[in-house]
């Protein structure tokens, strides 16, 4: 039984009802804090959980909704609508007849004063039922035209229960229709689908498990039903060991009692450590503290006490669980808790995770999103709330529901991402962006560049040169714009990460010393390396534009400010004297007092990329003479492996 739709209202921040389709492997809930995300989880959690909870309707009844909640009667909460796989459709035809379901799908509702139950609308055709039952039976001929007649239970059965001498066929029909529930064949449907209804789970950032806990307490707080989520993980773990809690006030032998507790950390260890690859060197142990400490407070005050600790192996040092960083509890606990509730379980399970990534690193959160990927969702639904862009895989857009909070309607879900605004879609938008970024970097070998502009010109000059049959820019490289070389450094180490091997055009400029210093000693290159335009063109300070000709460059300004120069050309007798040719232009922009005297790189780059046919005739030798030999040095840095 599958969770297709979901229908939430009266709930906390969710007011005129929030509808959305649930996937059948992982649903993602994007939103932003107090957005309503975790209203949504714990108002489907309410509708059928794994542990004792239900609706509160004086603390969960949305509080501006008063006028509302007095005029109405039996207030529903959630509407569930579950699909029926093949198995579960033959168990009820071969029980009820063929065809007596006229439909897949199953609507479930709950809500305050539901008494913990929940209504089934369940969609049957009862003649089918009634030619199911009468299907084989040998009556009498006045009995048996009275049967054919029947189109309900309720007249079939008083036909059968008239008869004076009812064969074995008929007392075994009349004893099926007794063991109906009230003999009805709509309550006998939903008790025989009842075990296969889903129960939900949720697990949410409060509820790790502690790093040390009194046997004594747990086992009073298991009696009066009042363990917390945590504590429960705890339970799980020691179940997973097969290990009681009494067995730590009469152990059997302490020797036994230690291998349980090992076996039971191997164990969930290993299982955590298949995804969590952020540090392989760690593992659990559990530990025994038999007498409290001095002046220890309750509980701590009643020993036996357990204590959880995290070995790291690499340094041979251990620390209280507890003590560890939040995301690798939260990860150690929902696994402990997950694995004894899925063993134990004698129903599906729907999982329920709010924020689950929320103290992990990206790394850690890409760990966590295969966890549930591989682990969880082949057996399992998923929902999951998150505002990181590294929970969201980007090429499974259509598992995401946008949380907002209308300040009408209150909490919204809905499959619009388009609908959302900027903040609820931010991650959305960044996991895009990384996405995009990573598939800029398509090679293993990447030419960084301070900007688009100079991308631009490099293409341009690559294509003229090889058109010429002389030396362009190797084929295998992939030019990435970094914004700037002040942002050099992080692309550099970003892509030397991945094992890219990194070349890095740079202007030269005695203001950029101390930056191009750093990227030398970054030693993240791999068999690339930096490339200074001063050093090809034997100049002190150069740029890209450099590499053209004074009055070509003039040219390609005129085009794109145009409109700024209002018709009066600039002239390469206006340029001022510096090395660097841009200088020159803005100095020219200053005097003139246009826009500030600064000049847009990417715009003259871009009039040459839109206008090539006019200006690729104009480039002279000695600019191709000088682009060839920086394409040289640029080839001899990419790796042939």
């Amino acid at each position: 039984m599958q969770l297709i739709t979901a229908n939430l209202r009266r709930y906390r921040s969710i007011e005129d009802g929030s509808e959305f389709t649930v996937e059948p492997d992982v649903t993602c809930l994007v939103g932003k804090n107090e957005s309503g995300k975790t209203a949504v989880l714990q108002g489907l959690y309410k509708s059928y959980p794994v542990n004792k909870s239900k609706f509160d309707e004086g603390l969960d009844y949305p509080s501006r909704l008063t006028r509302e909640r007095k005029e109405e009667g039996k207030l529903q909460v959630a509407k569930l609508t579950y699909e029926l796989d093949d198995s579960e459709v033959a168990m009820v035809e071969e029980r009820f007849g063929t065809g007596v379901l006229r439909g897949r799908t199953i609507a479930m509702t709950t809500g305050y004063r539901y008494e913990g139950t929940s209504t089934w609308g369940v969609r049957l055709d009862e003649g089918v039922a009634v030619n199911h039952l009468r299907d084989g039976l040998d009556l009498p001929q006045a009995t048996q035209q009275l049967a054919n007649q029947a189109t309900t239970i309720k007249a079939l059965t008083q036909v059968l229960e008239g008869m004076e001498a009812p064969t074995a066929d008929v007392t075994r029909v009349l004893a099926e229709v007794e063991s109906w529930r009230g003999k009805d064949l709509d309550l006998a449907v939903i008790d025989s689908l009842s075990t296969y209804r889903p129960k939900f789970v949720y697990f949410g950032d409060y509820d790790s498990m502690p790093g040390k806990v009194s046997i004594p307490y747990l086992i009073a707080a298991r009696t009066k039903g009042t363990l917390t989520r945590g504590e429960e993980a705890v339970l799980a773990l020691l179940s997973m060991a097969g290990v009681d809690l009494e067995d730590f006030q009469e152990p059997e032998s302490h020797e036994h009692l230690i291998r349980d507790l090992e076996n039971a950390s191997n164990s969930i260890s290993s299982e955590v450590f298949e995804y969590w690859t952020q540090n392989k060197n760690l593992s659990v142990r559990l530990d025994i503290i038999g007498t409290p400490e001095p002046g220890a407070k309750a509980p701590f005050d009643q020993a036996p006490l357990l204590q959880i600790r995290v070995v790291n192996q690499r340094h041979n040092v251990s620390v209280p669980f507890d003590e560890r960083s939040r995301g690798f509890v939260w990860f150690f606990s929902f696994l402990a808790y997950f694995t004894h509730l899925e063993e134990d379980s004698e129903q599906q399970l729907i999982l329920l995770l709010d924020e689950p990534g929320l103290n992990l690193h990206a790394t850690a959160q890409a760990d966590l999103l295969r966890f549930i990927d591989e682990r969880l969702s082949p057996t399992h639904q998923v929902l999951f709330s998150t505002h990181s862009p590294f929970m969201i895989n980007a090429h499974k857009f259509s598992r995401v529901r946008t949380v907002v909070d209308d300040e009408k309607k209150g909490t919204i879900v809905s499959a619009d991402v388009l609908r959302a605004d900027a903040e609820t879609a931010f991650p959305l938008h960044a996991t895009l962006g990384i996405e995009l970024s990573q598939t800029l970097f398509v090679g293993p070998n990447v030419l960084l560049v301070e900007g688009p502009g100079d991308l631009l010109y490099l293409e341009v000059l690559s294509d003229t040169l090889k058109s010429a049959s002389r030396e362009g820019l190797d084929e295998g490289l992939v030019i990435t714009p970094a914004g700037g070389i002040a942002k050099l450094p992080a692309f550099i180490g970003l892509l030397g990460s991945n094992g890219l091997n990194t070349i890095a055009l740079v202007d030269t400029s005695s203001n950029d010393t101390a930056a191009i210093k750093r990227l030398r000693e970054a030693g993240r290159l791999g068999a690339g390396g930096i490339v200074e335009l001063g050093t090809i063109l034997d100049k002190a300070d150069a740029d890209i534009e450099d590499l053209f000709e004074p009055g070509f460059h003039v040219e390609l300004i005129n085009d794109a400010y145009q409109g700024l120069l209002s018709g009066k050309k600039l002239t390469v007798k206006e340029l001022p004297d510096d090395p660097r040719l841009v200088r020159r232009v803005e100095r020219a922009f200053e005097t003139r007092g246009i826009n500030n005297g600064r000049i847009n790189h990417f715009a003259p780059a871009a009039a040459l990329n839109r206008n090539q046919g006019h200006y690729v005739s104009k480039i002279n030798d000695k600019t191709l003479d000088r682009a060839e030999k920086l394409f040289a040095a640029i080839n001899a840095l990419v790796s042939r492996d």
